[in-house]
């Protein structure tokens, strides 16, 4: 199963519209101690935020990128590149992920809209923005199809991308479950691929309520999850970190966090010395990451219940966590974030986050902490 399931709840919440905010919300900090997710704070059952003001978005917020002049660009898959203070919009419908590079121009990843779009070519893969134009660098969907290198379904949803030296762009994609360096030319390089996990059924179970007639109910103890890799970051140390969202069923908790060597070359995660577990687990469904200027890392989980939680109607918020990657330790910056899928620090070192991403006339993109 290579279908990236996440994108399940934007089928079901699709038709989205969004905005920008400048109102701020400090949550109160509390020590966690990775990897035991019992010990983070309780999400309260009604977060309450200031008022927004919402600048119209098209479709469905999946990043934010701050820009050196002091501007916030936003993914808006309906529509393309946005800026939060109101600017013009770059054309570029199912944008699902940019970086700045250091001339100046942009990359930016398509997607597959929906779960059964992994799995045929509408076109995921890498542009390269220059004056405003967008240029198809690469098809992704290709590469997966020549080299499986999962092993798996054919498939591709490129989620995440960082621009490395030059035009050089990092990309994590979800679909294919690998690391993919990609030149200024549209070469493919695979940097390392994720390996499945044994992980318990028990929160999708307790998420439809069984006992029930849904075969949810019927699952063994423990099945087989796909990786799903939505988030990478570049550490002070120059490593490339990589975060899980974990696939179905979906579990609290399981979510890990990978150590890739920027030597990676075709790298299988978990047998290579070259792509360690730094945090095994302690965080649930992971949909970004990011370093601070303090050195620590940034990891934003979608929802305290899963992703699959939404897909049934419920669903706690999502968490913001701030992670010394030498100690391990974390401690929560914010919690009851609902629908939360990307966090960004901008020039002058505040943290933006989305909320409400796939809610139509309700998202929104606010500053959490200075």
């Amino acid at each position: 199963m290579k279908r990236f399931v996440y994108q399940c709840v934007i089928i079901v919440l699709a038709l989205l519209i969004y905005g920008c905010s400048d109102d701020e919300t400090i949550l109160p900090e509390e020590e966690v101690a990775i990897p035991v997710p019992e010990e983070v704070e309780e999400v309260p059952e009604d977060p309450i935020f200031p008022d927004a003001n919402h600048n119209g978005f098209t479709g469905a917020i999946f990043d934010l990128e701050a820009t050196p002049e002091g501007d916030l660009l936003v993914a808006d898959a309906g529509a393309g590149i946005a800026s939060c203070l109101g600017g013009a919009t770059i054309p570029l419908l199912g944008v699902s992920n940019i970086a700045i590079t250091n001339g100046g121009d942009m990359l930016a990843l398509k997607g597959a809209p929906d779960a059964d779009d992994t799995v045929q070519d509408i076109g995921q893969g890498l542009y390269q923005i220059s004056d405003g134009t967008s240029e198809f660098l690469v098809n992704l969907f290709n590469f997966d199809l020549a080299n499986n290198p999962d092993g798996g379904e054919i498939g591709s949803n490129p989620y995440s991308v960082l621009s490395l030296n030059g035009n050089t762009a990092l990309i994590a994609d979800a679909g294919a479950n690998d690391l993919l360096r990609v030149d200024g030319e549209g070469n493919v390089e695979l940097v390392a691929v994720f390996p499945t996990e044994l992980v318990s059924t028990a929160n999708v179970q307790s998420l439809v309520e069984c006992p029930n007639p849904s075969d949810i109910c019927n699952l063994p103890e423990m099945i087989p999850a796909e990786a799903v890799p939505t988030a990478v970051a570049v550490g002070p140390d120059g490593y490339y970190y990589v975060g899980e969202l974990k696939g179905f069923p979906a579990p609290t908790g399981e979510s890990r966090i990978w150590k890739v060597a920027p030597d990676a070359n075709g790298t299988m995660c978990g047998t290579d010395p070259a792509c360690v577990i730094v945090f095994d687990g302690g965080f649930t469904s992971i949909i970004d990451m990011v370093f601070g200027a303090d050195g620590r890392l940034y990891v934003a989980e979608f929802d305290a219940q899963s992703w699959f939680a939404l897909e049934v109607g419920g669903g706690e918020g999502g968490v913001i966590k701030s992670c010394d990657v030498t100690t391990m330790e974390c401690t929560t910056i914010a919690t009851g974030i609902p629908m939360l899928t990307a966090i960004a620090f901008d020039e002058s070192g505040v943290l933006w986050a989305t909320r409400d991403a796939l809610i139509p006339e309700l998202a929104e993109v606010f500053r959490v902490m200075e």
